[in-house]
Order: structure tokens, then C-alpha cells, then sequence
């Protein structure tokens, strides 16, 4: 009998998916693709539970010509059973959902990538809004919808004889 139980056990171990990740493994850096408009958004999970979302961005004071770069940071806590991480702040909660194997078709690569991706429905209040995190050190950018073009690159010239 303990032998048949035994045996259930590990074929259900086998059939657990791989996707479960220990907090070990997810401390450090994790990074959404830049914007077309090189906004930054990183999450850095740390020892002890903490959290750190990061937002860089440009913008404009009124009346001061050229722009700057802001940095808006937002303190929390973290946790993980199985692959599923919760970053908890200010009243918010987002889930995300670990994968070892992530397609960086998201990004225009091939290939796959750590990452966490947010599951169910992002709160209005959610600094991540929804974002895919890769693992850190990365490149990875958006590129700008078709038609569009990046802020302040000028249009192409038309091509010549039209």
C-alpha cells in the first residue's frame, strides 16, 4: 500500500511544472523592455522580502527649454510560492508568474529569457501595469508602433523624384 502511494507521489512530483523558482533565484534586478521613448521600469527583489520599483522617464518644467530625467521610486515587500511572486506596496498587490523560458518574441528576439509576467488584472494603482520583467542585465526595447516614430527623431526625407 505505502509503496502505491509512494509511487502517486512521485509521478505527481514529475508532473509539477518546472516552473517554480526558490527566492534564491529570483533576488536582483528585474527590467521591462524600454519604451520607444527609453522609460525605464526595473523591479529589484532583495534579501529579507523587500522590494524597489524603479520608473525613469523624461520630462519638461514649464517655462525651462530641454528635458530631464525623473526617477520616481516606491518601496514594498515580496514573496513566492511556487512560481507564482507577489510584490505587495502602498495598498497594491501584483502577481506575476515565473517562467525559466520566456519567448522574447515580446521584444522583437528570438530565442527565450527569464522573466516574470503579470497574471490577472493589474490595479489602476499598479506601478508595474501589467509589464513583463526580464532578468537583468538586459537590453531589450520596444519598438515604436507602425506609422510611428520615436520623439524627437525627424521624419525621413521622401525618397527622391516624389
Amino acid at each position: 500500500m505505502t509503496s502505491r502511494i509512494l509511487a502517486l507521489l512521485f509521478a505527481l512530483a514529475l508532473a509539477a511544472p518546472a516552473a517554480a523558482a526558490g527566492p534564491k533565484s529570483l533576488l536582483g534586478t528585474w527590467e521591462a523592455a524600454r519604451s520607444p521613448d527609453d522609460e525605464r521600469l526595473y523591479v529589484h527583489l532583495k534579501d529579507k522580502g523587500r522590494a524597489e520599483i524603479v520608473a525613469e522617464y523624461d520630462f519638461t518644467l514649464p517655462g525651462v527649454p530641454g528635458k530631464r530625467r525623473g526617477r520616481s521610486t516606491t518601496f514594498g515587500k515580496w514573496s513566492v510560492k511556487g512560481g507564482e511572486v507577489v510584490i505587495t506596496y502602498a495598498k497594491v498587490r501584483d502577481r506575476l508568474r515565473y517562467s525559466d523560458k520566456l519567448s522574447l518574441t515580446e521584444v522583437g528576439l528570438t530565442g527565450t529569457s527569464a522573466a516574470l509576467k503579470s497574471t490577472g488584472q493589474a490595479d489602476p494603482k499598479s506601478r508595474i501595469r501589467g509589464a513583463t520583467l526580464w532578468k537583468a542585465p538586459h537590453e531589450y526595447k520596444l519598438k515604436p508602433p507602425e506609422g510611428a516614430q520615436a520623439a524627437g527623431t525627424p521624419p525621413e526625407p521622401a525618397p527622391p523624384g516624389q
